[in-house]
């Protein structure tokens, strides 16, 4: 698949994504990745934006439930307990000269 804006070519191609800036290849790699600097690079223009717009609502709904997952801080935090101080004693040498 082949995008193109403005001066920025992306191709996507099995998950491989390729950038391209004036003919120049900026960036090769994961597709994810690609799209991202594609985003970035074009300051998310809303052309942009709305060609990838599946591929970006994915990632939300992924996001969200990786958010449903964690676990909730509690209200009130939890005392610590006061720690006993360390008392460091001198080891005696037990050695038969």
């Amino acid at each position: 698949m082949r995008y193109v804006y403005e001066n920025y070519v992306f191709v996507n191609d099995n998950n491989k994504g390729v950038l391209y800036k004036d003919g120049k290849l900026m960036f090769m790699g994961n597709a994810w990745s690609a799209i991202n600097i594609f985003l970035n690079s074009t300051n998310h223009a809303p052309e942009v934006c709305q060609l990838f717009q599946a591929q970006l609502d994915q990632r939300q709904q992924l996001r969200f439930k990786a958010e449903q997952k964690k676990p909730k801080e509690p209200a009130v935090p939890i005392p610590e307990k006061p720690k006993k101080p360390v008392v460091r004693r001198p080891s005696i040498d037990r050695r038969f000269v």
